[in-house]
């Protein structure tokens, strides 16, 4: 007979294969900037819409609260994360992203924003 599989330890295992990032705000607090597959279906749902803006274009007004947004969408800590976010310039987002991106193998956003 097959041993019966344990939720406890796929989660784990999912834990571990679909990193987070973490991030160290200002304030010393550390927020997780989840992989996509990690997301809540409602979260995946609103991080897709997010992400799809992107391929219309670059639209410099409009990207940095595209990428802010996206931002609170992955982070388990969304009040941290809009405090830490407040005063960051357009390059901060995008450099936060690219590295959020390149930790968890997100989509990549900023290449589909520029072209």
């Amino acid at each position: 007979m097959t041993d019966a599989l344990s939720c406890a330890d796929l989660m784990a295992e999912a834990q571990n294969e679909y990193e987070s990032l973490p991030l160290t705000t200002r304030a010393g607090q550390t927020v997780q900037l989840r992989n996509l597959l990690m997301l809540p279906p409602e979260g995946l749902k609103a991080a897709q819409v997010i992400l799809s803006a992107f391929e219309d274009g670059a639209d410099l007004e409009k990207m940095g609260p595209q990428l802010r947004d996206l931002l609170l969408t992955v982070a388990d800590d969304t009040k941290a994360m809009t405090t830490e976010m407040r005063d960051w310039p357009l390059g901060m987002f995008m450099r936060v992203v690219t590295a959020w991106q390149e930790a968890t193998q997100a989509p990549e956003v900023l290449d589909s924003a520029s072209s």
